[in-house]
């Protein structure tokens, strides 16, 4: 599957079963390119930039190695990366993607990069018509009846660990380094950027994106050598749903809908994992969690926090629709997509009860306003921070964490949401 955000691409690569995704690199454009130090230029010869290229993909060298991220294609023999080729070459170690200086007239391969494609669990794909029937009644023995399709649309789901910000934690990260930056903009959410040499990347949905994908879904059979079927599926939005859940790793729930559009053969793809072995977050337990908030409002003031406090002993963090959005049907004389709209959520904590701080009672402060804040990893590139930023507590439920008493407490969530990669 190949995935494009506006003009920018993240490719996954389902077999028939839809196992696994793993990122993609094309192994067949034609021609050969010519790059210069200190330019982002690329000049081709005999290429096919224009049909075989996708802005927001990355060339590499027949090695493996990243030559850049394509920010725009001028034409079938010119493009302009993102960045300036370096003035020397980096090689690839433990979850480090090599970097390649110049390169001239040499073979080149295109893909997804090491940050931004997605090895997922769970994927689904499918599509959806909605269709009507009509009879013809010339007499009463005809039975000749037509359907008809009046819209169709397709869905695609999968789940993916946290990510985690990786070998450029440290530093100032650039939009192409954050690892899913495409699938969060493309959920609603805006990914900022720290500065000061902070190495951080906050998504967060208190700023709206309006961005969107295409994605391209490839089905085969691994063991025949057919040509490969391709569905795409155009103006796709997604929502993003939260497990964390203790002794696990976190994940991500990604919901795409999107309009089905053609059907196409497309050149094989294969797999380059590289980064996507290592630069996702770790396991959350109690050894790597660093801090768990969950505190009152002052009236409308939001509550402070303060690093390396556990105040609430949790089981289980679960935030359907994270990014706080809906998207609704719009079929017009123009256009057919998915409008967005805002949307409260819920969140579900699951505490034990002895746990929790011995101040605070939740059937005490139901339809009180509660900010909640968790913090876990120790080490840099690895650490994660998820704000809520304000939650109204709606239910307490009795509940159980394996054979202790526990409560699950049910929250609206009615402000903002933070992820923090650092």
């Amino acid at each position: 599957m190949t995935i494009k955000f506006h003009e920018k691409a993240i490719a996954i690569f389902g077999t028939q079963q839809l196992a696994e995704g793993i990122s993609a690199i094309n192994d067949t454009p034609t021609g050969t390119i010519t790059t210069t130090v200190a330019s982002a230029a690329v000049v081709g010869v005999a290429t096919l930039f224009t049909t075989q290229m996708q802005v927001g993909t990355y060339m590499y060298t027949t090695a493996g190695a990243i030559i850049g991220r394509i920010l725009t294609i001028t034409d079938a023999t010119h493009i302009v990366l993102e960045d300036v080729v370096p003035a020397s070459a980096t090689t690839q170690s433990a979850g480090v993607q090599a970097i390649a200086t110049a390169v001239t007239g040499v073979a080149f391969k295109t893909g997804l990069g090491p940050k931004n494609a997605l090895a997922v669990l769970n994927l689904n794909y499918a599509t959806e018509l909605t269709t009507q029937a009509f009879q013809y009644t010339g007499d009463e023995l005809s039975r000749d009846e037509d359907t008809v399709v009046t819209d169709k649309f397709a869905k695609f789901d999968c789940e993916v660990f946290i990510p985690s910000l990786g070998t450029i934690a440290g530093a100032d990260p650039v939009l192409s380094e954050v690892p899913m930056v495409d699938w969060f903009t493309s959920s609603g959410m805006a990914v900022l950027l720290s500065t000061g040499s902070l190495g951080k990347a906050t998504i967060t949905n208190s700023v709206a994106s309006n961005s969107f994908l295409t994605i391209e879904v490839r089905r085969s059979s691994p063991d025949l050598t057919l040509q490969q079927k391709t569905f795409v599926m155009t103006d796709a939005r997604g929502l993003m749903d939260l497990d964390a859940t203790v002794g696990t790793r976190g994940k991500l729930k990604l919901n795409y809908l999107g309009n089905l559009a053609t059907v196409a053969d497309k050149f094989s793809l294969v797999p380059n994992f590289t980064d996507q072995k290592t630069e996702h977050a770790g396991s959350i337990k109690s050894t790597t969690i660093t801090t768990t908030q969950l505190s009152l409002y002052s009236g409308s003031t939001e509550p402070t926090y303060v690093p390396t406090t556990k105040s609430v002993c949790f089981d289980k963090i679960a935030a359907p629709n994270y990014s706080g959005y809906e998207y609704a049907r719009y079929l017009t004389g123009c256009i057919d997509g998915w409008s967005k709209g805002a949307a409260p959520s819920d969140v579900t904590l699951t505490i034990l009860e002895d746990k929790a701080a011995a101040t605070y009672n939740p059937d005490n402060n139901i339809e009180a306003l509660h900010a909640l804040y968790v913090a876990f990893g120790s080490i840099t590139g690895k650490k994660i921070e998820m704000l809520f930023h304000k939650l109204q507590l709606a239910k307490v439920t009795n509940s159980k964490v394996a054979n202790y008493a526990g409560q699950d407490l049910g929250f609206r969530n009615v402000g903002n949401t933070d992820l923090v990669l650092s």
